[in-house]
């Protein structure tokens, strides 16, 4: 926990004392941290054995970056306390959605085969903006818009951003350098994001997930045989 909030940290500060703009690093700070969220706490929440440690373990990955937060609310205009509270929750969305998804496996070797495929899949939503405009190709022109706002909804940096927005005067897929990257927001309309969606799409999928293992569990406790009573 202590390794990654100085990292990240690191990264903003360093580039900062070269004379990097703040809001630029800001930003930047935020989306490495939401990466490292996805990818990290699927990872941790995958070695003990115990249920509960793994979301604890998985979670401070999460919590790490307060310390992040807490930097860039005192060191730009960029993040108000009230965005970073927003950006936290978004942040411990996923992480806990990370460790339901690890901890559906009974087995050490199950769960952290789960863990890479949770980590991918939750890096892969962050990272939509450079293979969402290929996807959207095999939809119709109608439907093109509807795929993209349910991306954008289940997008924690998206999220991050709508917490932002109003101080970084910062659109994502309105920035110039995206257009040189992906046409998003250029010929497709995109709906605006609360900041509160991502996070509650990602909450609502570990409930799920939760529920279906503990049912599942006892499902197949239920139905595997009593050795000692058959003796």
């Amino acid at each position: 926990m202590s390794a990654t909030a100085a990292v990240q940290v690191a990264i903003f500060l360093i580039p900062l004392s070269y004379g990097v703009p703040a809001g630029p690093l800001a930003a930047a700070s935020l989306i490495i941290a939401g990466v490292w969220v996805a990818t990290a706490s699927a990872v941790f929440a995958a070695g003990p054995n115990s249920a509960l440690s793994g979301v604890l373990r998985g979670g401070c990955v999460a919590d790490a970056t307060v310390v992040l937060l807490l930097v860039l609310w005192r060191m730009t205009p960029v993040v108000t306390f009230t965005a970073a509270v927003k950006i936290y929750c978004i942040y411990a969305s996923v992480s806990l959605c990370a460790a339901a998804l690890v901890r559906v496996a009974r087995t050490a070797r199950v769960r952290y085969l789960c863990a890479v495929i949770a980590a991918t899949a939750l890096t892969a939503i962050q990272a939509g903006l450079f293979w969402l405009p290929g996807l959207l190709q095999l939809f119709e022109v109608r439907s093109k818009s509807a795929v993209a706002g349910l991306w954008l909804r289940a997008n924690p940096l998206y999220g991050a951003f709508s917490a932002i927005a109003e101080e970084s005067r910062f659109v994502w897929h309105y920035a110039e350098l995206m257009y040189r990257i992906t046409p998003l927001g250029e010929d497709i309309a995109v709906p605006s994001v609360q900041w509160w969606e991502p996070m509650a799409i990602h909450l609502v999928l570990a409930a799920g997930v939760a529920a279906w293992s503990v049912v599942g569990r006892r499902r197949l406790d239920y139905l595997r045989p009593d050795v000692s009573s058959e003796r």
